[in-house]
């Protein structure tokens, strides 16, 4: 090698290929662990006891954490942020005050990770983005430190498929012992020395056996004993613990060949544990790190068994296979050690327990030729790879092109780092036994105590791994029925897991791949796009899923075009396909390099996907979200499932979370008691479900106003608006459907300040119950409650684990009556869900009633039969039911919240820049499309939110916030073409399109063309017609197409026909293909999607394509987002929808009869 530097770095040369690389990163390393002069190399020096160093404190501890934080937010990609320059006050602060810092949990995976990364004597190390790092700093003990490796040898082991893990405890600290392993690895084998001085068992161990024994341990006396843990923890007290015999799962050896060695007996442990290194990281160390990979074959053959200090068996290997070992001429040793890593191989081959076979491995590949691609890889990434060439060589290493390869040897941090042997300085004391008579009764005594405590151990370190695994669960939803999914989700995985609940747009996706689980649950908003707070999160993964060198040109791909993508590359079967065997039961070989693409291959998850087979894009976000998640390395604990909002969507849920708990708890290796293990409403409940809260009495008198707490439950600024206009512009408010146009308004000058909204968002309305019908309902309560007292309504937030309910006094509603809840709070229109009815019928005082609600709790097809016939609100629910006696404080806390209805803005804020403009069609449930349907209870159903506003006076108070919908803005250049398709209120936001455009035309702004088609069922029911033709003839429009449906006089047509007409047709075509127009549409699923098939035709006709061609020609539109769809969703109102949802409940009730 050429020891001179370069611009480039230093050269490295392989003597085999001829390949040369250049090192960089050697400049980075300040450790002085090499003992070099200028006559002099110790590079080969073994140096893995170390004398004890004194605590760090002040600069040294301060030098080193501001490297690694400043390391760890650049890799994550947030340099310089606010939220680096905070943190980093914050460790000064506490350096200066206690010499040292505590570390985040994610600071501390990257610190251990990394320090794997940087071990220059661990070839195994291509493998260091899979560790699994156990946080066990809270331990405290002893007997707590026993329960933690008990838990990573479990994990780690995993019934023969080993997984990398190091479990971390706590740092060293002033004013407190070092927390330290005794044992050099977690697993071994003592070392008797019998009385003619030979000694029986591992030799490497001879030392430690008799700590062990001076410390009252006493083993079998037998060749392969396995050795107890010996820990200390901060009280300096050593203890040993035996491990329970089936955490430590042993190989019998056999050779294929020679069945007398078979004879032998000999086996050996299939999980290596290095516990007797530190880790020093960011200014801190910690000296107690247990750490576990996986054998190379040579490893144990080669060195366990066949070196001389060792179990030398390579003189009796060489006897059974007939060698002359009188003369080193015949090379016995040689030969009978390459026959003993023949006999590891196939040993643990059998057995189907995971080792690197040095010379071929299971991919057929040399593990040394690996090691030379993740040399070239790290080269490349971050300009060097410090490596030991004596340790990373295995025996007959000159095969192997690592043998001819220059490499350069120097330590970085974090690193993990050697230590002094602790009993060498320990004072035994009272735990000297004396005689070895004396420690075999002793041990005769503890015999029982140690049975009872092997199974207390076996309990006690479960508990410990569920108290620390964290289940993230993220959610995305605009009516918020998955954050009610993502709540009970959190119920049930809180019985072994520590799950937090959180919306994705408030994620920080850089911390991702320090997640242990994450568990999603999204809906599908529109036409297969991500709701608004789950958009953020969707490009953040997509932009990952780029940097890690896949398709650069998926920018603006929809969710449902990015899955077929992924799932194209990756096959049905990764995608959707039952698993046939759990990521913890694959075989995974350890001499796979860990691609830069596996950003979170040490993450495990599973999504739980919510849609309408309604829509085209069927669940498109959740299904996106599965796949990106797997792309970037994640591995499923449990497949996709999608839940149908047509057909049994609380069942397939709760078959879900059921399946992926005990998926998760498999994958996590916790065992819970039978009575831990949860279901979610799977079984009639037959005792009255217990709410275990209560109301109490606020001293707030009256009702308050409410809008703050609205603020902070949606994550938005809530506004108090007044009503100043509200006027019937079609139809009729007192017989059949109508439509309305609302004016809102706000004169406070710091309000007006605060709006802001553009051409194509929206405005969330917060509705509110009818008086009459909560004053009915609380009448139907047992007891009723007072009307005028406010309460405040407390529940113990009971997460059940391992070690019992920890319950915690939470506020679940801000103090008010129990009128104003039902009122402005609690969803009491909606039909109550499969699961509300199996909880509320425990409070059904007539057993028939009961059983029936029970039936319809548990059959999809009754309940959706049921809830098409009638529509039931709680309290037409109450009156059918009329035995139910349920107390206030139960239907409050288990009602669902009112979720936000949103409406296109119609107005502008240009021309009206003190009031927003609403059009509103007001919803009921027809026959025809006309009639309102007359339910079993004598009434008809008719929207929440759109009645709220129709009953709405002038002068009344509306709680509103506004919403950006970016998807469907106006071109930034205002000179590019635009067709607007929206029938029936479809119009709204059409009508702040060309508003904006009459105000950009009076500054002198030049305008592209702007086409529009609206579709109304008569000419008296056309929306703003005089005023269409007003901005037409201003030229903000540039034709204004409408189609009649209803019309006697007019032939029946739809915007589709008026779309076909050959001269809108050609216009359409010439503006987006020649001209880049956009194109926007806003209504009902159903037009949308046949407003979709005309422009495809339109594109075939008129472009001379075929029809894959010209749907690829629309798809282009789309991602290029110059398509922009604004659909309703499925209402009420909506006839076809309506149909369907009957159709889908006949079959599945003649299905389940």
């Amino acid at each position: 090698m050429k020891q001179h530097a370069n611009n480039e770095g230093i050269r490295l040369k392989n003597w085999s290929t001829g390949e040369v690389l250049y090192d960089t990163l050697h400049s980075t390393s300040n450790v002085k662990a090499l003992n070099c002069r200028s006559t002099i190399c110790t590079a080969n020096h073994m140096n893995t006891i170390k004398e004890v160093k004194p605590i760090r404190t002040g600069d040294a501890v301060l030098d080193d954490a501001k490297k690694f934080i400043d390391e760890f937010y650049a890799s994550i990609e947030k340099f310089g942020s606010a939220e680096h320059l905070n943190r980093w006050s914050e460790i000064k602060t506490q350096i200066e005050e206690s010499d040292g810092y505590i570390m985040k949990t994610e600071e501390l995976k990257y610190g251990a990770t990394v320090a794997w990364r940087n071990a220059p004597r661990c070839p195994g190390r291509i493998q260091w983005k899979k560790l699994q790092v156990f946080d066990s700093r809270h331990v405290g003990t002893a007997q707590g430190m026993f329960e933690a490796m008990c838990t990573h040898l479990q994990y780690a082991t995993n019934g023969g498929i080993l997984r990398s893990a190091i479990t971390v405890f706590p740092p060293r600290q002033k004013g407190r012992c070092d927390f330290r392993v005794w044992n050099s690895t977690m697993i071994g084998y003592a070392c008797y020395k019998q009385p003619d001085g030979t000694l029986l068992g591992d030799p490497f161990n001879l030392e430690l056996t008799q700590a062990a024994q001076k410390l009252g341990w006493a083993g079998k006396g037998t060749r392969q004993d396995i050795l107890p843990l010996i820990v200390q923890a901060g009280d300096g007290e050593a203890h040993f613990f035996d491990i329970p015999e089936d955490l430590v799962l042993q190989v019998p050896l056999r050779h294929p060949k020679y069945e007398k060695f078979t004879d032998l007996g000999y086996k050996w442990f299939a999980l290596p544990g290095v516990s007797c290194l530190k880790l020093d990281c960011g200014g801190l160390e910690f000296s107690a790190i247990p750490f576990s990979g996986w054998y190379s074959d040579s490893e144990i053959g080669s060195r366990d068994l066949g070196d001389k200090h060792r179990f030398n068996l390579a003189p009796v290997m060489a006897g059974i296979m007939g060698l002359n070992t009188e003369t080193n001429e015949s090379n016995w040793r040689d030969l009978a050690v390459s026959e003993l890593v023949v006999a590891v191989a196939h040993s643990f081959r059998e057995a189907k327990i995971t080792i690197v076979d040095h010379q071929t491995a299971f991919t057929k590949r040399r593990p040394s030729e690996t090691f030379i691609e993740h040399s070239k890889s790290e080269h490349e990434e971050r300009g060097g790879c410090p490596t030991d060439w004596v340790w990373v060589n295995p025996p007959g290493s000159f095969t192997t092109p690592v043998y001819h390869q220059e490499v350069l040897f120097y330590w970085i941090k974090p690193l993990y780092d050697y230590q002094d042997q602790p009993w060498k300085t320990y004072n035994f004391g009272k735990h000297f036994r004396g005689t070895l008579e004396k420690r075999e009764i002793d041990y005769l005594k503890r015999f029982r105590h140690m049975a009872r405590a092997a199974l207390f151990a076996q309990r006690m370190f479960m508990k410990a791994y569920a108290n620390r695994t964290k289940a993230m669960i993220l959610y995305a939803t605009e009516t918020g029925k998955s954050l009610g999914f993502a709540k009970q989700l959190a119920h049930v995985f809180s019985k072994a897991f520590k799950p937090e609940v959180m919306c994705m747009k408030d994620y920080d996706v850089a911390k991702m791949e320090f997640q242990d689980l994450i568990l999603v649950v999204a809906s599908t908003f529109g036409s297969g796009d991500p709701p608004d707070n789950g958009e953020k999160f969707y490009k953040s993964l997509k932009k990952r899923f780029v940097e890690q060198g896949n398709t650069p040109n998926i920018a603006s791909d929809k969710p449902a075009r990015l899955a077929a993508r992924i799932q194209a590359q990756e096959g049905e079967r990764n995608m959707r396909g039952p698993l046939v065997k759990l990521p913890s039961q694959r075989f995974e070989d350890p001499a796979q390099i860990v691609k830069s693409s596996d950003w979170l291959i040490n993450v495990r998850f599973s999504c739980f996907a919510l849609g309408s087979t309604v829509y085209k894009d069927y669940c498109a976000f959740g299904k996106a979200l599965d796949a990106l998640l797997g792309s970037l390395g994640a591995e499923r604990i449990h497949r996709l499932e999608c839940g149908d909002e047509m057909s049994g969507q609380e069942k397939t849920f709760k078959k879900w979370a059921n399946d992926t708990f005990q998926a998760a708890c498999e994958a996590f290796h916790i065992k819970l008691p039978t009575k831990a293990v949860v279901t979610i409403g799977t079984e009639s409940v037959q005792e009255p479900v217990q709410s275990n809260m209560e109301l109490i009495f606020a001293d707030a008198p009256g009702r308050p106003h409410f809008t703050e707490y609205f603020s902070n439950a949606i994550g938005e600024e809530v506004l108090p608006l007044t009503v100043t206009y509200n006027e019937v512009i079609a139809g009729s408010r007192d017989a059949g459907p109508c439509t309305i146009q609302i004016k809102l308004s706000w004169q406070d000058v710091a309000m007006n300040k605060a709006v802001s909204f553009e051409p194509g968002d929206q405005l969330g309305i917060l509705p509110q119950n009818g008086d009459d019908m909560v004053l009915k309902l609380i009448q139907r309560l047992d007891p009723v409650p007072s009307l005028e007292q406010t309460y405040r309504l407390m529940t113990p937030n009971e997460i059940s684990t391992i070690a019992g309910p920890n319950k915690e006094f939470v506020r679940y509603l801000p103090p008010a009556t129990v009128f104003d809840w039902f009122k402005k709070f609690l969803d009491i229109t909606t039909p109550p869900t499969m699961m509300l009815l199996s909880e509320l019928a425990t409070y059904a005082t007539n057993q028939t009633e009961k059983e029936r609600l029970n039936r319809l709790s548990e059959d999809p097809g009754k309940y959706l039969h049921w809830r098409r016939s009638r529509w039931p609100t709680i309290l037409s629910l109450l009156e059918e039911f009329s035995s139910l006696s349920i107390p206030a404080v139960v239907l409050i806390y288990k009602l669902p919240l009112m979720q936000p209805c949103f409406y296109s803005i119609s107005s502008c804020l240009l021309s009206s820049p003190t009031c927003v403009d609403l059009t509103v069609g007001v919803v009921n449930i027809t026959d025809d499309g006309s009639s309102p349907v007359i339910f079993p209870d004598g009434s008809s159903r008719s929207g929440l939110c759109s009645m709220y506003l129709n009953q709405a006076t002038i002068g009344t108070t509306v709680n509103a916030f506004f919403r950006s919908e970016p998807r469907f803005h106006l071109p930034e250049n205002p000179t590019v073409p635009i067709i607007m398709v929206g029938p029936g209120t479809g119009i709204a936001p059409f009508r702040s399109f060309w508003m904006h455009r009459a105000e950009l035309m009076k500054v002198g702004q030049h305008l592209g063309a702007a086409i529009f088609y609206g579709g109304y069922r008569t000419q008296e029911l056309d929306l703003y017609r005089e005023e269409k033709w007003k901005y037409h003839n201003m030229g903000a429009i540039e034709l204004a197409a409408t189609a009649y449906s209803r019309e006697v006089v007019i032939e029946r047509e739809f915007v589709q026909h008026k779309m076909m007409i050959d001269a809108n047709a050609r216009r359409i075509y010439e503006l987006l293909d020649s001209h880049g127009g956009h194109i926007y549409v806003c209504g009902d699923f159903y037009m949308a999607n046949d407003v979709k098939s005309v422009v495809v035709s339109i594109f075939q006709e008129y472009g001379n394509i075929n029809a894959d061609e010209a749907a690829s020609a629309v798809e282009n539109l789309i991602n290029s987002g110059r398509y922009h769809e604004d659909i309703f969703g499925i209402t009420v109102g909506a006839r076809k929808t309506h149909l369907e949802y009957k159709r889908k409940a006949r079959l599945m009730k003649d299905n389940a009869v």
